[in-house]
């Protein structure tokens, strides 16, 4: 059958054991999780998704040359895994030298041209694999933590990170529709509701940005962004505060203007951008 998954063989035990000799002990940021079970889940989401044996050893190994190895250990990858395998680590790292001290937004705005271009299936599939269950991550301990969260990483707050998920979420539905990218979309739109909400909760007035491009399209400072009219109207009748609105210039959005006639004195602005 064309759709049977990968028959793994010893190539693949012997990557998992690199994976666990690089990485070691070390767990997920903020937890007590092996990092290890990173690279297992997105192996497996990698598989389910038509990946063959030369993807899932690449998904195990997509972290182990910017997080350590370097190019000595991308040079070892294709001695022992082949020049296939190689080129989709490569193609997957932020960089080959960890030593370097390149800020993060220009690491990433460097990945996402370099992903923009890109026409290789392994690289765009375990990529997306990846992303997948970061963003899952992010949710799900965003939903427990809050804010608090930020603190685990480099850029220490949503407006970062929901760009760059949201710049990557607008690249993968270019390049390749299909199940993960709907995975991906749906951790993305999780994310940014939490976010919403716990920016808007308290505020003595609201500014909101209905805009749902997270990337391109992101929310001025000081702004809560939504990205659909119905969650939009969910802030506004909760906050019972002074509302500022700016929405994207060709979205429609009848449910809100209503809203805003019957409550004119709540609204001080209402504009497009």
């Amino acid at each position: 059958m064309d759709d049977a998954p990968p028959e793994l063989t010893e190539r693949f035990l012997a990557a998992v054991a690199l994976a666990q000799r690089v990485h070691g002990q070390a767990r997920r940021s903020g937890t007590e999780i092996p990092y290890l079970a990173h690279l297992l889940v997105v192996t497996g989401l990698v598989i389910e998704d038509g990946g063959d044996e030369d993807q899932a050893i690449a998904a195990m190994l997509h972290d182990s040359v910017e997080d350590g190895g370097g190019r000595p250990l991308l040079e070892e990858i294709a001695s022992t895994f082949g020049p296939r395998v190689a080129e989709i680590v490569e193609g997957l790292s932020d960089t080959l030298d960890p030593e370097s001290s390149e800020p993060w937004i220009e690491r990433k705005r460097r990945y996402l041209e370099h992903l923009r271009g890109c026409m290789d299936e392994g690289i765009l599939r375990v990529g997306l694999a990846d992303k997948v269950h970061n963003a899952r991550s992010m949710v799900r301990d965003y939903a427990k933590e809050g804010p608090a969260l930020w603190e685990r990483y480099t850029q220490k707050s949503a407006r970062e990170q929901l760009w760059y998920y949201g710049a990557l979420l607008d690249l993968f539905g270019e390049l390749r529709l299909g199940p993960l990218t709907e995975d991906l979309r749906r951790a993305v739109d999780d994310l940014a509701w939490l976010v919403a909400k716990d920016d808007a909760r308290g505020a003595e007035s609201l500014s909101l940005w209905l805009d749902p491009d997270l990337h391109g399209g992101q929310a001025p400072e000081g702004w809560v962004q939504v990205r659909r009219e119905e969650e939009a109207l969910v802030l506004v009748s909760e906050a019972q505060v002074a509302v500022e609105i700016s929405v994207v210039h060709d979205l429609e959005t009848p449910g809100l203007l209503a809203w805003a006639a019957d409550n004119p004195h709540r609204v001080t602005r209402l504009a497009r951008h």
